[in-house]
């Protein structure tokens, strides 16, 4: 899949905020993000501070990325998802990014609902994470 610049900005820090919704990069989520942004081109040293930084840097836009392709929205959810489990914790501020994010690159609720369900142990987990959403909102 081709990426333009733009676009890895976004995919970057799209990762960055969707980690930052709880307030915690834990250690295997660093990781994995570097781990992205080794693939996306960027140079290491860039990554390690954008990520050491990120929590108390005011000036990043934090709305959610819009992409060139809705391909490439759906391949940075895809990878979003996963990123949002690695620390096993699937929460409900990371659930409403994703959709945002969606709806921002008019990716369809169900296609990211099916990846979501695909990436969680059980269908009681998905609907837990859903029904504390329509509880909060």
């Amino acid at each position: 899949m081709e990426f333009n610049y733009q676009d890895k900005g976004n995919y970057f820090r799209g990762l960055l905020i969707l980690v930052g919704k709880d307030n915690i990069i834990e250690q295997n989520e660093r990781k994995t993000i570097l781990s992205y942004c080794e693939k996306l081109g960027f140079e290491k040293r860039f990554c390690e501070d954008a990520v050491s930084n990120f929590l108390e840097n005011s000036f990043i836009d934090k709305n959610p990325p819009k992409f060139s392709s809705i391909d490439l929205a759906k391949k940075f959810l895809e990878d979003a998802i996963k990123l949002s489990l690695v620390d096993n914790d699937f929460h409900v501020e990371e659930l409403e990014w994703l959709e945002n994010v969606a709806k921002v690159n008019l990716v369809e609720k169900d296609w990211l609902d099916k990846k979501i369900q695909q990436n969680l142990n059980s269908e009681i987990e998905v609907n837990h994470i859903i029904a504390l959403k329509n509880n909060i909102g």
